[in-house]
């Protein structure tokens, strides 16, 4: 009789913090890539943005400006768009829903624009002023639904960002070491990014794998992951 084990990787609510001490371009720019790519359809993509109150403005109105760059169409189109649509229906009306509770919860900066005809294309949607526990701060939403919230200092930005059941992924933009080295220690993710993206981990390069309700961070792609499919044998022998 074998007990059956298991390798779950089941989701995220996952963000990318930008201190005071964060380079602003750097980060709106790989912001934007890591919430809208795939049409946020990742369970590494960001869908928090949590940033220092003093750097709020400005970051966010980059973050925007480049969201609204992004085009979108059929990716099988001669034409090079960045965003498709969501995977069916079921998904483009529950992000539709969520966008929906955004709204109450905060204020929309970005969305709800003209989308091509024919498919479940969402477009960018970005909802400033979001409390930490609001539902779409919490809740895992699977689309390019960006919920901003604004903290003050390294202590509340991390407090914020360890505040949901989840622990996937996070990035933290920040030019002082010691912030870093505090994320280090106290962001509770499987896979931690400085000042870079949350996305786009390599097999081999970067083992995958987050834990609480995330998933068994068994790590696909690091050398302990073989151990999952094989069964340990300990062996002692006295001369």
């Amino acid at each position: 009789i074998w007990l059956k084990r298991t390798v779950l990787e089941m989701g995220g609510k996952d963000c990318m913090i930008v201190t005071e001490n964060g380079d602003i371009e750097d980060a709106a720019i790989e912001i934007v890539k890591a919430a809208f790519g795939f049409q946020g359809q990742k369970c590494s993509a960001c869908s928090r943005l949590i940033c220092d109150e003093s750097v709020h403005d400005a970051l966010l109105a980059r973050v925007v400006e480049h969201a609204k760059k992004l085009t979108i169409g059929n990716p099988t189109s001669a034409e090079n768009f960045d965003m498709g649509a969501v995977i069916d229906k079921s998904a483009f009306d529950k992000i539709n829903s969520y966008i929906d509770i955004g709204r109450k919860e905060g204020k929309m900066v970005l969305g709800g624009g003209k989308v091509p005809d024919g498919g479940y294309f969402i477009p960018p949607t970005i909802i400033d002023g979001i409390k930490p526990n609001a539902r779409i701060a919490q809740e895992e939403i699977f689309g390019p639904v960006l919920a901003v919230i604004t903290g003050k200092g390294i202590d509340q930005l991390l407090e914020i960002a360890n505040g949901t059941e989840y622990g996937l992924t996070g990035a933290i933009y920040s030019n002082d070491r010691l912030e870093l080295e505090r994320a280090r220690h106290e962001f509770h993710v499987g896979n931690l990014y400085f000042n870079r993206k949350c996305t786009g981990a390599l097999v081999d390069v970067q083992p995958f794998g987050g834990f609480n309700m995330s998933g068994t961070d068994s790590k696909a792609g690091g050398r302990d992951y073989l151990m999952l499919f094989m069964q340990g044998k300990s062996i002692t022998e006295r001369w």
